[in-house]
């Protein structure tokens, strides 16, 4: 996900802080979360463009009414750690995690690869890898609504 970089001076690129966030689950487990301040990034250095797949409302209740009406088959599901999986188009540095850093190599920053929570492009970069899943496995996007991928058998 991340490899290290010798710190300095990169062009046209700010060294991104991280945090880590801790949770504590309702059955007592401990998670922690490295997180991105994304905030610190700059629009077109940094990220050329952001996006936020949400579902229309009015999409959910077509789709209701059409499984409901014809019989049809829905499946709904929720991908643990999503922004996890987008791969990165832009040089993101960030600085070492807090308890995380190398021995005697404070001086250097991770290139990340993978997007991480945080980062203004992470949402834009799981909705293209998700879109390529989707038609890689012969789904293809409604016209009415891009984000609600269709698979129609060959039977009807």
């Amino acid at each position: 996900m991340a490899s290290l970089q010798t710190c300095g001076p990169f062009p046209n690129h700010k060294v991104i802080r991280n945090r880590w966030v801790l949770n504590q689950k309702m059955d007592g487990c401990k998670r922690a979360r490295l997180v991105a301040k994304g905030y610190s990034q700059a629009e077109g250095v940094d990220y050329l463009e952001i996006f936020s797949p949400i579902i229309c409302y009015e999409s959910i209740c077509l789709m209701f009414a059409l499984v409901a009406l014809e019989n049809w088959y829905i499946t709904v599901l929720d991908i643990k750690m999503a922004f996890l999986y987008g791969k990165l188009n832009e040089e993101i540095y960030m600085k070492q995690p807090k308890g995380f850093t190398a021995q005697g190599q404070g001086s250097k920053v991770m290139c990340l690869h993978c997007a991480l929570y945080g980062l203004k492009q992470a949402a834009l970069q799981w909705w293209k890898e998700l879109k390529a899943f989707m038609k890689s496995m012969g789904f293809h996007q409604a016209s009415s609504d891009a984000r609600v991928f269709i698979y129609k058998q060959h039977d009807g």
